[in-house]
């Protein structure tokens, strides 16, 4: 026993290297003790910490049940999950960089005066919740999503994977069965879909390795603003979706129109003359809606396809037909447009099995309107034409506010045919189109003004994060620059945006950064040097990272005033 005793005292870390052996300063095989067993303390959920990340001093928290979306780091130390009471953020953060917030308030708090006044802030809300909490452990975050669809909504049964230009069949489900739902409590695991709900998904890939960043921080992850919720027993009290994550495109729309009806008079498009082509369109996102719904005001004959089908009821409602698949809707139209998130969600509806090019003939017509790289419209235009086909790529410069309105300014490219059939479509749809020449020439310009507009934003959110900082009002520097040379609808309402602390998703964030990085593949092949956009595009991708990808662009400001 006494031998043993002292076996076990001798520190790990004293090892020694001999003849190409390692040897501990103890008997030969003696077990080595997990330090971390022994230093870990003792957290659960629910309780009061201090919590440090990084540089930044021990912050007032709570450790809660972790969103289900949210992946742990990697690694064997203990970390938990955190809701950080004044900023609202959560993190996972190591049992190493954690302390009991009782035991050591005195400690924490002595000198807070001259912290700063977020972190008095932070304790006057921790000390808040104590009093208003008395003799109840809270385990979930306020800001716990009811629903993990609220934050990821449901993957589509299949997979999609990147295709080459020239297109292996892939299926194209038009229909997704029902999702089983599961108990309360923790919620169901879940995939992640985009704002356009006709992006295709890869299954997650795990990254290995550390992540970069420090090791207190892993990731952080901002809560989405709504109205804080009494949380009973453990369990979070139900509350509303919030407003910025996921709301009704055609009840946006709607308002819409009766404000543009309120402002002119009259209904606004009511003097086209529809064409007698029949359309089809394809994706029902925030901009497709608007779009299709413009459409059919003005007494084009359309037919709809969405991945999901339930978003094409209500159009079929207000006078659309509905085809079940991609293929069938191109057999049946003229004219097919299609509006999709993304590059990959483009390949999918026309390489994929039931998609547009199985369903092309000789003389149809197909229209792009999504923002996507070259080198995807020029291979999707390769695969219409060698089916008969005729293509043209009509990108658009607008977010949400001109789709609803039919305000959108419409760049097309490619056949100048299709361009001229098109054109009672595009007065519907937006309030000028201007033709290109080549196919590529769309989408070349639509990225340069992406990029002008992400650098912007950037600029102004910078500009607005050092006026806080700096003790001025933002809503007179928000005045001042609506006076000026600087004024214009993006300065004027993404800083509204900022001063109310809201950003619903007029144009998302993922968005914004994706169409940088696009830009920046571009100039690439032409050398051209971006260095404004490259440090942009950083600035977007942590923002992204911070949880804002699903929010207005403008929400950069939030990861910029951190």
């Amino acid at each position: 026993m006494e031998e043993q005793k002292v076996v076990d005292s001798i520190p790990n870390d004293l090892e020694q290297k001999e003849n190409g052996e390692i040897k501990t300063n103890g008997a030969p095989g003696t077990p080595k003790k997990d330090k971390q067993d022994s230093a870990t303390p003792d957290f659960k959920l629910g309780d009061l910490v201090w919590a440090k990340l990084s540089s930044f001093q021990p912050w007032p928290g709570r450790i809660v049940q972790p969103w289900d979306h949210v992946k742990k780091p990697a690694g064997k130390k203990a970390t938990f999950f955190v809701y950080f009471f004044g900023t609202e953020d959560h993190a996972w953060v190591r049992a190493d960089n954690l302390k009991h917030y009782f035991e050591n308030k005195a400690a924490m708090t002595k000198g807070v005066k001259g912290k700063g006044v977020k972190l008095l802030k932070a304790i006057d809300a921790i000390e808040s919740s104590i009093r208003d909490q008395k003799d109840k452990k809270l385990t979930v975050s306020p800001y716990h999503p009811e629903d993990e669809d609220e934050i990821v909504p449901k993957k589509p049964t299949k997979d999609y994977t990147r295709e080459p230009l020239s297109g292996k069949s892939k299926q194209l489900n038009s229909t997704r069965p029902d999702t089983p739902k599961k108990p309360r409590g923790r919620p169901a695991k879940s995939g992640r879909d985009d704002e356009e709900d006709e992006k295709p998904l890869k299954a997650a890939q795990k990254k290995r390795g550390k992540p970069k960043g420090t090791d207190a921080m892993k990731l952080s992850f901002p809560s989405p603003k709504r109205k804080l919720h009494t949380v009973i027993g453990g369990s979070p009290v139900k509350r509303p979706k919030a407003d910025n994550v996921t709301f009704s495109s055609l009840s946006l729309y709607n308002s819409f129109q009766t404000h543009l009806a309120e402002r002119s008079g009259a209904v606004p498009k009511a003097d086209i003359k529809p064409t007698d082509k029949t359309v089809g369109f394809i994706g029902l996102g925030l901009m497709g809606t608007g779009m299709v719904m413009n459409l059919i005001k003005t007494g084009h004959h359309v037919t709809v396809w969405n991945r999901t089908p339930e978003k094409c009821e209500e159009i079929i409602k207000a006078g659309a037909a509905k085809a079940e698949s991609v293929a069938e809707l191109v057999k049946r139209c003229d004219i097919t447009f299609s509006m999709v998130s993304d590059s990959e969600a483009l390949r999918a509806i026309v390489y994929g099995e039931n998609g547009a090019a199985a369903g092309m003939t000789e003389g149809k017509a197909f229209v792009d309107m999504s923002t996507v790289d070259i080198g995807t419209i020029t291979g999707v235009e390769a695969a219409i034409s060698a089916r008969g086909g005729r293509f043209l790529e009509a990108p658009v410069s607008g977010s949400v506010s001109p789709a609803m309105e039919g305000a959108l300014i419409i760049l097309a490219a490619g056949n100048q045919q299709v361009f001229e059939e098109c054109q009672s479509c595009f007065q519907a749809m937006g309030k000028k189109a201007f033709f290109l020449g080549d196919v590529g020439n769309g989408a070349r310009i639509k990225l340069v003004l992406n990029l002008i507009g992400g650098n912007v934003m950037c600029a102004l959110a910078e500009g607005m994060a050092l006026a806080e900082k700096a003790g001025l009002n933002q809503s007179i520097l928000l005045e001042i620059l609506n006076l000026g040379s600087l004024s214009s609808p993006l300065i004027s309402g993404k800083g509204n945006a900022i001063i109310a602390g809201k950003f619903p998703p007029a144009f998302p964030l993922k968005y914004q950064q994706k169409d940088l990085r696009l830009a920046l593949a571009m100039a690439d092949q032409v050398e051209q040097p971006l260095p404004l956009t490259a440090a942009a595009h950083e600035v977007y991708k942590r923002a992204k990272n911070h949880g804002f990808g699903d929010s207005d662009m403008s929400a950069v400001y939030r990861s910029i005033n951190k």
